[in-house]
């Protein structure tokens, strides 16, 4: 459920982000004049396709991962590096969202040049993206010690299963 919000909320984004740039190119070549917020709205919107995007891509496990080796490495050990992975997964976005909140602190006195919304709403993706990859990587941390002791693969997205978030 969340998955479909996610893509849908992007896929809006990328219609706006191609409608802006479209516009943009008939504005400039055919009426010979410019938008002059075409490039500071394609630029918000692009930001927040590629955070938000990366956490729908780690909801699907659909980061590029080689994990050949590891699956010849016996079920515990296997287990042990999931968990470490998540660990990682988590540091890495506890970072995005606590150095994303000081970026968006820092600058939401400053406005952007021509719309003169507070730069912090474009800094705003970044704490929000690395707060749910840290919420998404303590809950599969949290589903997999269960599979661990059950003797099942670590890594629920490994099978037909879906995130912990789905209804």
């Amino acid at each position: 459920m969340i998955n479909r919000i996610l893509e849908a909320i992007i896929a809006a984004m990328l219609l706006g982000a191609v409608g802006v740039a479209f516009l943009a190119v008939i504005y400039r070549y055919l009426l010979d004049d410019a938008l002059s917020w075409s490039f500071e709205v394609s630029l918000a919107l692009l930001t927040y396709i590629t955070f938000l995007g990366s956490y729908l891509a780690l909801r699907r496990g659909a980061h590029l991962k080689v994990d050949v080796l590891v699956r010849m490495l016996p079920v515990w050990t296997q287990s042990v590096l999931f968990l470490t992975n998540q660990v990682l997964i988590g540091g890495v976005g506890a970072i995005m969202a606590w150095f994303g909140t000081r970026q968006v602190l820092r600058f939401a006195d400053q406005t952007t040049n021509v719309l003169e919304i507070s730069s912090s709403w474009l800094y705003a993706a970044i704490p929000i993206a690395g707060a749910l990859i840290l919420l998404d990587a303590v809950v599969q941390f949290g589903l997999a010690i269960p599979r661990i002791l059950h003797g099942q693969d670590a890594d629920s997205r490994s099978d037909a299963e879906t995130s912990a978030f789905d209804l």
